[in-house]
């Protein structure tokens, strides 16, 4: 729900009230993220009023409800659009070598021309200058660059000619991230999160006092054996791990030893950011603590079933099984040479 904010001007005595941001004689539209997360703590207030049950079951339920009425539905688009996306990229990789081949024989061709030129020149005793062609100097590595430049510029026409353009796979994480934003926020206000101490902390629910289970019967104050935090930092750092691994395997290229990419440098990222989410739910209340770890099971649990379900790869089994998927029946069509004939 959007909160729209309209100055409005007040004709007395001919004076208008000061607004910061609004402008005489026009109607200032401004976006309030506060009253965003006062609505939803009100709102998970009248839910936990009216079903009557606990906090620490209604944290999770509602996660999972927003998170299969928000998230899910795109998340299920974008597995499609991945894997229609994995099945072009082989036409993709066959372009660089093609293209690299055609940049070598143009290369080859201008140094010949150069050449020719060359000899001519010197020949007649000619002193006029000829330029040279751009592609007589060019090296190896500005030849990779170049190739690396059309093969990029191709394969964004060859998505977006089926339908799947690569921009299209950022609208989960534009989605996704603020729904975590804000029920952070609100669980942090709903549990009255706002110094380190948690004696000084006042919940705006009473109840956040006794409706935990287990050992974590205060959802207002912080783990007292420190519990939260090991289980959000290994469900987040699995969830990485189950992520990339699947990313890794809808290559179609074995990745080169040494060189670091884009996907490496974002899951060494996301490596740090769980240690970053770990300290802060050492801190953090119970009731906070208890959506993380709420998030990141259904994040898990949801990578996992995509993966059985609507695989990346064309191998089904070969995300759970590291084993060699080979049908019985299956019979060499490669006849070995016998070195004895």
């Amino acid at each position: 729900m959007l909160f729209l904010k309209l100055s409005s001007r007040r004709f007395g005595n001919g004076l208008a009230y000061n607004n910061p941001g609004f402008l005489m004689g026009r109607r200032g539209l401004s976006f309030d993220p506060h009253s965003i997360i006062q609505t939803m703590t009100s709102s998970l207030e009248a839910v936990h009023a009216s079903t009557g049950l606990p906090w620490w079951a209604l944290i999770p339920l509602t996660t999972f409800t927003l998170r299969s009425l928000w998230t899910l539905p795109l998340a299920v688009l974008q597995r499609r659009r991945i894997t229609k996306q994995s099945r072009l990229r082989p036409i993709v990789s066959a372009m660089s070598p093609i293209f690299k081949h055609n940049l070598a024989k143009q290369v080859n061709k201008a140094k010949a021309e150069a050449a020719t030129v060359t000899t001519h020149t010197n020949t007649k005793s000619d002193t006029t200058y000829m330029p040279k062609h751009p592609l007589v100097n060019i090296k190896y590595e500005e030849m990779l660059v170049l190739t690396a430049k059309e093969v990029r510029k191709r394969q964004k026409k060859l998505f977006k000619d089926n339908g799947v353009p690569i921009w299209k796979n950022f609208i989960l994480p534009t989605f996704q991230v603020p729904l975590w934003i804000a029920m952070s926020l609100t669980m942090r206000d709903l549990s009255g999160w706002s110094t380190w101490f948690s004696a000084v902390n006042k919940p705006l629910d009473q109840s956040l006092y006794s409706e935990g289970a287990l050992w974590f019967q205060d959802l207002a104050v912080s783990d007292p054996y420190h519990v939260f935090p090991i289980l959000i930092g290994i469900t987040a750092l699995g969830n990485i791990e189950w992520l990339f691994k699947t990313l890794q395997l809808s290559r179609n290229s074995q990745r080169q030893k040494m060189r670091i990419t884009l996907a490496d440098a974002m899951g060494n990222i996301s490596r740090l950011a769980v240690v970053f989410l770990m300290a802060i739910s050492y801190h953090a209340p119970v009731a906070l603590c208890l959506y993380w770890l709420s998030s990141q099971v259904y994040s898990l649990i949801q990578n996992v079933i995509l993966d059985l379900v609507m695989p990346v790869t064309f191998l089904k089994n070969r995300r759970l099984s590291g084993k060699d998927q080979k049908n019985p029946n299956a019979f060499n069509i490669v006849v070995e040479r016998n070195d004895s004939l």
